[in-house]
């Protein structure tokens, strides 16, 4: 996942050996919360530390279990879709669903590492040598251990422009792909990996990692920063997505084309404007071409939550809309341009039809309309809202027949 990840640093400075003659199963609690104003599809590795590798955490969640001896890795992923495996904002990984199974994710994403138990000992980093994403703070039970539990937003907000990408800000290695700022090569020593002779971005990338994200890794050889540390065996750790709070709506959001609202990636209801007791569902909640997309009664069940992705889409900015737990997208049937056409789900493809343009008003609701057919709205046939109404595609007039609330 990682150029040079945890693994190889451990066996740097020649620890890891003694980690893999352990004696006993003594296992770290971890205890990890998402204090983002945002959904986190956490990845993990290995896989049966939990829930064979990934799961949802929405804003506020927490989840907690028990790390075995050994190494293992947790990353944050933004904005995944239904597909199998998941296709994410930041971090995707391969697996099944949302589950990773054993697999490590892309490099494009913040993450927490340790080795649990090396003789007596745990080593554990945060680690921005990859990306920024969701900044992550960390505390341990055992206060005289380093606590590397702050990180600001300002470390995103502050990103070099040739290193933002959407809203995650790269490294230069992630970036760029070199020898010298991958540390690697002729780069790849302690001694040859010199940030003071790297580009002013990549300097300042490093500089913020310190700056912002105290006790962090910034680069493969900032062990020098206080980026490694070790604790006695015995610890719980406390992981915070997001410690300072939300990381504002830029990490993993995207602005509407209009109007000044924003849409975060990741799971919502969809509500229309005319009744707010209902949501926009796949009729049945059938995983199949063809099923029709329906207003109905909220009931909370997978059939109303729609995962929405803006990564990769296009036009730049539109989003793709997938029904929750299979890889089924918000379809213009056919690309119709024909006002009338009834709005189904349909295997997700990427073309224009399940590409949509979001507009959101002052009044925080929303009009979609499908790239392949940009005049038509997302519309209830006279603004009827009784449960099993067919949604459809009308010519865009501003009515609330065609106002939604994305929540």
């Amino acid at each position: 996942m990682q150029r040079r990840n945890f693994v190889s640093r451990i066996l740097s400075i020649c620890i890891f050996a003694v980690a893999l003659i352990t004696v006993g199963a003594q296992a770290a609690t971890m205890n990890i919360k998402n204090n983002c104003g945002y959904t986190i599809y956490p990845g993990i590795y290995p896989a049966n530390i939990y829930s064979n590798g990934g799961w949802t955490m929405g804003a506020g969640a927490s989840v907690s279990f028990n790390a075995p001896t050994g190494p293992g890795r947790l990353w944050g992923r933004t904005g995944c879709n239904s597909a199998s495996p998941a296709q994410c904002a930041t971090g995707s990984c391969g697996g099944s669903g949302l589950q990773c199974a054993g697999t490590t994710g892309i490099p494009n994403t913040s993450l927490w590492e340790w080795n649990i138990n090396a003789s007596g000992t745990d080593w554990y980093d945060v680690s921005y040598v990859d990306a920024v994403d969701s900044p992550i703070g960390v505390t341990v039970s055992n206060g005289s251990c380093v606590q590397p539990s702050s990180c600001s937003n300002s470390v995103i907000t502050n990103c070099p422009a040739d290193l933002k990408s959407g809203s995650v800000c790269l490294s230069a290695c992630t970036k760029y792909n070199t020898d010298q700022f991958c540390c690697r090569g002729a780069y790849g020593t302690q001694a040859t990996c010199v940030v003071a002779n790297w580009s002013a971005s990549a300097k300042t990338y490093v500089n913020n990692i310190h700056s912002y994200c105290p006790h962090s890794y910034a680069y493969a050889y900032d062990e020098g920063s206080g980026a490694l540390q070790t604790c006695g065996t015995g610890v719980s750790y406390n992981v915070t997505f997001c410690p300072g709070g939300s990381a504002s709506s830029s990490s993993s959001s995207s602005s509407s084309s209009s109007g000044g609202g924003t849409v975060a990636n990741g799971t919502h209801v969809v509500i229309p404007y005319n009744n707010s007791t209902k949501r926009l569902d796949d009729a049945g909640y059938v995983l199949a071409n063809g099923t029709a997309t329906v207003v109905y009664a909220a009931n909370g069940t997978n059939a109303q939550n729609w995962v929405f992705n803006n990564v990769g889409v296009s036009p730049a900015g539109n989003y793709n809309i997938a029904i929750t737990g299979g890889a089924y997208c918000l379809d213009d049937p056919a690309g119709s341009t024909a006002s009338g056409a009834k709005v189904q789900i349909w295997t997700c493809n990427g073309l224009a039809p399940q590409s949509w343009k979001i507009t959101t008003g002052s009044d925080g609701f929303s009009t979609l309309s499908p790239a392949a057919a940009p005049g038509l709205c997302l519309d209830l046939p006279n603004g009827a809202t009784a449960d099993n109404t067919r949604v459809q595609l009308w010519t865009c007039n501003g009515t609330s027949a065609q106002k939604w609330k994305i929540q």
